[in-house]
């Protein structure tokens, strides 16, 4: 516990100095220019300005990130466990798959902009697809770097296929579920806001393209400190549950 609070207040110290630095040479000295780079003060006035369009931008891309976030992560378990245990399925999905993976979700914009419109829905494909990806291959790596040992110990013991599958090697695979879940989680955030930038009406993405038009510095960085607390708080929250459903492990 001791350990945790002082690396805690190491990272504290961090965030303010850091702010301190920002202060300094933007506010005090004015070495860097409010076009190139705001100051707190410019920054603060605007959250003051702008306090309930600014929480609507907020929650929209929170929503669109934690939905699409969710289905393609539980999606994209199913299908690796599927994968995993079925060479036939394995054999026939692995080539779409591999085929895809490699594609920018950024790409495919364009083409989700004609086939959903600026609504939510091609905004949460988008995020969905990119975090789908990412768990199916996690989860068919993951279920392939479990020890045969395990495996064969609990046939031993008279398990059957099934149970040893579900007693064994699904807890054996959490960690690496939960890891692949959190890099999902972040690649949703860069996903969404690059749909955002492209085609929509709400969002923290859209906030900061029509501020960039217009040189509204100020709106640029509120837009990306958002972005920052809002990944840093779900992070933080899937780390919780991680370590909870991951206490038996050694750390």
């Amino acid at each position: 516990m001791k350990g945790r609070l002082k690396w805690l207040s190491v990272s504290m110290v961090t965030l303010i100095v850091l702010f301190v630095l920002w202060w300094v040479v933007t506010s005090v000295t004015g070495w860097v220019k409010p076009l190139y780079f705001p100051s707190p003060e410019g920054v603060w006035s605007r959250v003051q300005s702008m306090q309930g369009e600014l929480w609507r931008h907020s929650v929209t891309t929170l929503y669109r990130v934690v939905v699409s976030w969710l289905i393609g992560s539980v999606l994209g378990v199913l299908v690796g466990l599927i994968m995993s245990r079925s060479k036939l399925i394995y054999s026939i999905l692995v080539p779409v798959i591999e085929g895809l993976r490699p594609v920018p979700p950024v790409a495919l914009i364009p083409l989700v902009l004609v086939w959903f419109g600026i609504g939510d829905s091609g905004k949460i494909f988008l995020g969905a697809l990119a975090c789908f990806m990412v768990m199916v291959v996690n989860t068919i790596v993951a279920s392939g770097n479990v020890p045969p040992v395990y495996k064969q110990a609990s046939i031993t013991l008279g398990a059957s296929p099934g149970k040893t599958y579900r007693s064994v090697v699904l807890p054996a695979i959490i960690p690496e579920i939960m890891s692949g879940a959190r890099i999902g989680i972040a690649l949703a955030f860069a996903i969404m806001v690059a749909a955002e930038f492209m085609g929509a009406q709400y969002g923290v993405g859209y906030l900061i393209m029509q501020a960039s038009r217009t040189l509204n510095t100020e709106v640029v960085i509120l837009g990306t400190i958002i972005i920052g607390l809002e990944a840093f708080l779900l992070e933080r929250i899937l780390q919780m549950v991680s370590n909870r459903v991951t206490r038996w492990t050694e750390k």
